[in-house]
């Protein structure tokens, strides 16, 4: 029984007497004017929400909308009324829904039964209506505007239809005039053979091809399409190979090459035909980058002003001084040069000479730049990203600090691993000029072999006053002198400490300093790295009183959790009063039962996400407890139904594999 009918409907009286019957009639005269109440505020609701809909205050227009329909179950004005909204949004769907509601709540006899099926199909008929905007719309709009949408990071497959292709021939014009298709291949050591029809009936207008090929005495050559098919748009070409003859591979070149622009040329196999760095030049003209693998680098005797953009791996052996050097002198307009391994620290004074366009070098093992991360309009070295993190020959000091120096206005980031020789006697030189700033460097990050290294990292340090980003490893972060660098800045937002050992008063000073600032300290993230089991962490405590932390990530790289697991996080728990992103890193270890319980009380905890072979089922749980949690990532096993509990309370909840 609707609320308009409980209210207007006249109950059954016994008719005994007169007073009865004087009862009845009051009933009756008050249930008139309850109806005629109700019509009156159902048109005012009516009213009100034609108003807010018009204004687009559309929820609260709905609303008023449900308000009549829950007066009248009966009445087709609360049906017409939220269709009309929700059609006005452009929600046919909803309309439909409700206007099918309507039919199969009001009677025929009412006054809008007929305008409401009319409504109904009007919406019915939107809800199906398509637009073909890649017919309709103009070429150059579809061109600038809808397929760089459509085909953006879609790589097609050699053997697959793409649904696209073959909606109708003018679609299939408007795509292929852009001769933009990307496709992927891989073909390696298959059990079936791999059809390429349709790379080959689209691949005059293939800008980008992925391939992996090996070559096997079962199969066709997969290379060989390269002399069968017509690549005339081809200009982005990556290719993993192994098990071939040089010549196989650059017969494949020499029918791409007039068009390429980006070259990538892969191979792990030892036994792999050399392709030397003069060849691919001399047969790609047109190269603006290249990344290729190659035993041995032979010198060059020609200019090559188009390439902007090298990486090369050479085998194990580092390119000799001298190759490097000539290397250098024929390109003239490199931007970015990534070099493995490192050949030495003596080129580094003669970048500037020869590659005067220079803003991205890499010559370490570590994850590299975004290589076109880089300010076009400031002249210098921008990036600089040098060593590798084993024992082995320390680098020149004095090279490193020439290309430092003769940079220090432009940096903005700075990578340095390894060891160094004593840099003493330059350091004291310089630090009698007071004026000498890295004055861009924003981001810094050292791993150091040695206390030489240490010494010039707290030096450059010292010296970088817009530092927001540190990361530091075993030396660095326990050494005195670097951790009072990094005190006496203003503006450090984020300090990444690595391989920190229990008893670390120098990095325990760094973080009380930060502690006493309290909401005026600039740390907002702290990722902190720790491979040896203790008791004892003094330094937890001064994590927990940093008042303006955002994110904290602490990551374990143990057999087993330390013991004081849960104290740890019970820690962290009562403090960090602004901790927004908790990221509680395990590695291969178990989490102790009731450690992410202890975060449920947390008040500003939104994202968490937790790695670890296994959590239990109780922890799991508790996170259902969090007050304003809002995403979770795990990196674990956890059982179905707790997932699906976990979706059903937590806005955004996803699980990764290993």
């Amino acid at each position: 029984m609707t609320i308009q009918t409980h209210l207007t409907s006249i109950p059954s009286l016994l008719r005994s007497n007169s007073c009865h019957q004087q009862g009845e009639n009051t009933i009756s005269t008050a249930t008139e004017e309850i109806d005629q109440l109700a019509c009156q505020l159902m048109e005012k609701l009516n009213e009100r929400s034609t108003a807010l809909a018009n204004g687009a205050q559309f929820d609260l227009a709905l609303r008023d909308a449900e308000a009549i329909q829950l007066l009248n179950r009966s009445s087709s004005i609360g049906y017409l009324k939220a269709g009309y909204i929700y059609q006005q949004q452009g929600r046919q769907k909803e309309a439909v829904a409700i206007y099918q509601e309507g039919l199969s709540n009001v009677p025929s006899s009412d006054a809008c039964y007929t305008h409401l099926q009319m409504q109904n199909a009007a919406a019915l008929n939107a809800a199906n209506k398509r637009i073909d905007f890649m017919s309709r719309l103009p070429l150059e709009l579809v061109v600038s505007g809808v397929l760089p949408w459509v085909f953006r990071n879609y790589r097609l497959e050699a053997d697959v239809r793409c649904p696209y292709l073959y909606v109708s021939r003018t679609w299939r014009q408007r795509i292929l005039n852009c001769n933009n298709l990307s496709f992927g291949v891989k073909c390696g050591y298959r059990v079936m053979p791999l059809q390429f029809r349709e790379l080959e009936r689209f691949a005059a207008h293939v800008k980008n091809l992925w391939m992996e090929a090996g070559r096997t005495v079962s199969y066709e050559d997969p290379l060989l399409i390269f002399g069968d098919f017509h690549f005339s748009n081809l200009t982005h070409f990556t290719l993993f190979f192994y098990g071939y003859e040089d010549y196989m591979v650059t017969s494949a070149l020499q029918a791409v090459h007039p068009t390429l622009t980006h070259l990538y040329l892969y191979t792990e196999d030892n036994m792999a035909p050399d392709i030397h760095l003069a060849y691919v030049l001399d047969h790609c003209p047109n190269l603006v980058a290249l990344e290729l693998t190659s035993w041995t680098v032979q010198h060059l005797t020609v200019q090559y002003p188009k390439l902007t953009h090298l990486a090369l791996h050479v085998g194990i052996e580092p390119v000799p001084y001298d190759t490097m050097t000539n290397v250098l002198s024929h390109l003239p307009s490199l931007v970015f040069l990534d070099l493995f391994p490192v050949p030495g620290s003596r080129f580094l004074t003669s970048i500037s000479q020869h590659c005067p366009h220079m803003k991205l070098l890499k010559c370490s093992g570590t994850v590299g730049f975004d290589r076109d991360n880089y300010h076009r309009h400031l002249d210098g070295l921008q990036k600089l990203s040098f060593g590798f993190d084993y024992d082995e020959e320390p680098y020149n000091a004095n090279h490193l600090l020439h290309i430092l120096l003769e940079h220090r206005r432009s940096l903005d980031h700075v990578t340095l691993h390894g060891s160094i020789t004593d840099p003493s006697t330059l350091l004291e030189r310089h630090n009698m000029d007071s004026t000498l700033e890295f004055g861009r460097l924003e981001q810094i990050e050292v791993a150091a072999c040695n206390m030489q290294l240490v010494e010039f990292a707290a030096f450059i340090i010292s010296r970088s006053p817009r530092l927001h980003s540190i990361a530091m490893d075993h030396y660095t972060v326990n050494n005195d002198g670097v951790c009072s660098a990094v005190t006496r800045l203003r503006n450090v937002r984020k300090i990444t400490a690595r391989n920190v050992v229990p008893d670390s008063p120098s990095f325990e000073s760094l973080l009380h300093h930060h502690a006493q600032l309290a909401m005026n300290s600039p740390l907002k993230e702290l990722e902190i790295t720790f491979g040896v089991s203790a008791s004892h962490l003094p330094w937890v405590s001064a994590v927990a009183r940093l008042e303006s932390l955002e994110k904290l990530v602490l990551s374990i790289r143990l057999i087993e959790i330390p013991s004081t697991y849960v104290s740890i996080i019970g820690m962290l728990a009562k403090g960090c009063p602004s901790l927004v992103y908790l990221d509680l890193e395990s590695w291969r270890c178990t989490i102790p039962d009731g450690a992410i319980a202890q975060m449920k009380h947390h008040p500003t905890l939104q994202h968490l996400r937790i790695h670890a072979s296994s959590i239990s089922d109780s922890d799991i749980i508790s996170l259902l407890s969090f007050p304003n949690l809002k995403h979770v990532i795990i990196v674990s096993t956890v059982k179905d139904y707790l997932f699906e509990l976990l979706q059903k309370h937590i806005p955004h909840v996803e699980q990764r594999r290993w």
